[in-house]
């Protein structure tokens, strides 16, 4: 009886492992499959599509990261109206950083690719390997970039930067 149990929990324990997806890199990327790699191109535009491990956000993110190592950041989270950010960044290895334009650092992030058939790059947080983000090339609407605003032109209080 003992030994029927201690495989009933080998094989519980074996099928746990053979249903959590996991991306080779160590991290549970949501059921991604795709393998990231240290090379590839960041330039260009991005959507965020995966956040901590879900793909049902509550909120829209799009980051423009240009050639000349400036970027745009278009965000909202329960607002209806979009606020953009803008500043530079620096990629030093697979570190990517940034200074937004009124001085503000964001967090350091380490950066992967996915070049795959859908084009990705994957940001962790150097401070918290649980911040992960996963963002896919894409057209930022034209809506977007139309309609975002200066936060301070949204608010007087300070506003939360997604990076």
């Amino acid at each position: 009886m003992k030994i029927s149990k201690i495989v009933l929990a080998v094989l519980a324990m074996c099928a746990i492992v053979a249903c959590n997806p996991d991306n080779g890199d160590g991290g549970n990327s949501g059921g991604n499959t795709e393998t990231w790699s240290d090379s590839g191109s960041h330039v260009g535009d991005w959507a965020l599509t995966e956040w901590n491990g879900t793909t049902d956000l509550s909120l829209g993110v799009y980051l423009s990261l240009n050639e000349d190592n400036t970027f745009v950041l278009y965000q909202h989270f329960s607002d209806v109206l979009w606020e953009k950010y803008e500043g530079t960044y620096t990629l030093s290895g697979n570190t990517l950083s940034g200074v937004y334009s009124d001085g503000v650092k964001w967090a350091d992030y380490t950066i992967k690719y996915n070049n795959g058939e859908k084009k990705q790059i994957k940001l962790t947080r150097k401070s918290d390997a649980e911040d992960v983000s996963i963002y896919t090339a894409t057209d930022i609407p034209a809506e977007v970039v139309d309609n975002a605003t200066a936060p301070a032109a949204v608010r007087s209080t300070e506003r939360k930067r997604f990076l």
